[in-house]
């Protein structure tokens, strides 16, 4: 492939904020690629920059770009090269639109994926967030978010089909319970009603799954985000500052008793040795986010240490198409699930429905079944299930 032009402009993201978005030409055709930010982010994550900064970067990241390149591996080869540790030279944005964009110019994505990842294409199970707290809502709850999982229906159209019933019963039902305010929307489509604790949102939402008679079908996953309220040494949670081990028996209980299907970022993020032993103490799935950060060499390491069995995929905190498909294989050969996922200040580009889809990803996590920017994503999942089916 010849990289011939790249091009770049301000868009908004979800948040209200401004996004990059890159036009890329590649063997005379254009590309275009917008990408989300994060607000819980990992400090290991690849560095984001402002906009404004990237754009100023652009004449001389592409004059370091432009050239002809042998494939996928060896353009993203040369971005990492050229933007260094964490992407600190250029900035992730940049790196990863244009390893996106020269993706998509190779033809239908999510084929495109399933090849360089040498697996079969996939539906995967939506991790859809209902409620909001934490850093992305203004109520009391510690946990960032609280979503459902549909996994034992037959098709995508009909976990998504459960999904929005939930959503819009939970709807009701805050609403008759808190008032109109408790169904104002946070970050990523979830309600963010003036609830105290965790367990007030874990029962809110079993009780709607009951309602429906879908206790048995949906279960209900955590992304406790938990670097986020990690405070001089202790858990502030539930209206209690926890130590480590009494927040792990705390946390322990919850899964324990609610049978929770999946406990994402439950430990903060420099603390291997508490993840590991909550990893040994809970039956569910435990999901490392911005412990891993999408990058191999933590990914490795959380393995080696028995840290977590999942893994949290966003292609923006490690920079590139390769490094990204590189940890999913890492996870497919471990036997770990892996989770594609999107950020809170997101674009209405829908790249990781095809990621989810090429690469045979179990699971994806877009937000809520609301919000453009979320429903995107689905949208593109609920067309692309009738092309592989």
């Amino acid at each position: 492939m010849e990289v011939q032009d790249i091009k770049v402009r301000k868009i908004l993201n979800s948040r209200g904020l401004w996004a990059l978005e890159l036009d890329l030409k590649v063997d005379e055709k254009w590309s275009r690629v917008s990408v989300p930010a994060g607000l819980s982010r990992g400090k290991n994550e690849a560095a984001q920059f402002e906009v404004s900064k990237s754009m100023e970067l652009l004449p001389k990241f592409k004059s370091q770009v432009v050239g002809a390149y042998a494939d996928q591996e060896t353009l993203d080869k040369q971005l990492q090269k050229i933007s260094g540790p964490q992407k600190k030279k250029f900035g992730v944005d940049l790196v990863l639109a244009t390893s996106i964009a020269a993706l998509k110019a190779q033809g239908t994505i999510y084929k495109t994926i399933a090849k360089l990842a040498e697996t079969k294409s996939a539906m995967p199970t939506p991790m859809l967030n209902i409620i909001n707290g934490g850093l992305h809502a203004g109520n009391n709850l510690a946990i960032q978010e609280f979503m459902i999982v549909p996994h034992r229906f037959g098709t995508f159209a009909e976990k998504i089909e459960a999904a929005a019933e939930i959503y819009q019963r939970l709807r009701e039902n805050l609403k008759a319970k808190y008032g109109r305010a408790a169904v104002n929307i946070g970050d990523e489509g979830g309600f963010a009603p003036p609830m105290e604790t965790t367990v007030d949102a874990i029962e809110a939402i079993q009780a709607v799954l009951d309602e429906l008679g879908h206790s048995k079908s949906v279960g209900i996953a955590l992304d406790c985000a938990a670097s986020s309220y990690f405070e001089n040494k202790k858990y502030v949670i539930d209206g209690k500052a926890l130590t480590t081990n009494n927040y792990i028996e705390h946390l322990k209980e919850i899964c324990t008793k609610y049978s929770l299907f999946s406990v994402e970022d439950p430990i903060q993020e420099d603390d291997f040795a508490g993840w590991t032993n909550f990893t040994k103490e809970v039956n569910c799935i435990v999901v490392g986010d911005d412990l891993l950060v999408t990058n191999p060499k933590r990914v490795d390491e959380a393995m080696k240490k028995k840290a977590c069995d999942a893994v949290l995929v966003k292609p923006n905190q490690i920079g590139t198409v390769t490094e990204t498909l590189k940890v999913i294989d890492m996870a497919r050969k471990a036997g770990w699930k892996y989770i594609i996922s999107h950020r809170s200040g997101e674009t209405n580009s829908d790249f990781i429905a095809h990621l989810a889809v090429g690469s045979e990803a179990p699971l994806i996590k877009a937000g809520a079944p609301a919000r453009g920017e979320r429903v995107a994503k689905y949208n593109r999942l609920l067309r692309l299930e009738k092309v592989i089916s």
